[in-house]
């Protein structure tokens, strides 16, 4: 068994993580292949959640996150949305520290001290569990409009001229 689930049914995305370790770019493309992609956390509140929904580990390996960099002066950026986000309670103490000057990936800290949900940049190379996440926007989704993801949650964010829940029913448009 190579993974495990952390939600049943719901109606946003669901999260996913691996039974066995493996580096960075091999957790990407197992994530890829199995799910949607690795883990994109867009805020604290989500990188809390997914902290409480995974299991935790008393020490190293813990868990890739889908935040990377190609070089020392580059930015962090999440993989998919090229979002920035690297929110002020994120970073362990003293992280990231680029202990060898290549340490260009990013693991997450599940464990009961007082790192718990903080990150670490660590070599690409090591051998950690991948968490991924399922996204449940499709295509059908949202009728006339575009499907937004939250924790538990889906919006359809509706085209001028339709409502309801899922952009299904055409307004008559004022002459």
């Amino acid at each position: 068994m190579y993974s495990s689930s952390l939600a049943v049914t719901t109606l946003g995305w669901t999260y996913h993580y691996s039974q066995k370790t493996m580096n960075w770019t091999q957790a990407r493309r197992w994530c890829q292949t199995d799910y949607t992609d690795m883990v994109v956390i867009q805020n604290q509140t989500e990188n809390n959640y997914l902290v409480s929904k995974l299991p935790n580990r008393t020490r190293s390996p813990y868990y890739w996150i889908g935040i990377t960099k190609n070089h020392m002066n580059e930015n962090w950026t999440w993989i998919g949305n090229n979002s920035t986000w690297v929110g002020e309670q994120s970073w362990a103490v003293n992280e990231p520290n680029n202990n060898h000057s290549n340490e260009f990936c990013v693991e997450i800290y599940v464990n009961t001290g007082p790192n718990r949900g903080k990150w670490n940049d660590e070599k690409c190379a090591l051998q950690k569990y991948a968490v991924c996440y399922k996204a449940q926007c499709n295509a059908t989704s949202c009728g006339r409009g575009r499907c937004q993801e939250m924790i538990e949650n889906i919006t359809c964010l509706c085209e001028p001229g339709f409502k309801g829940d899922r952009c299904q029913t055409g307004e008559e448009l004022a002459l």
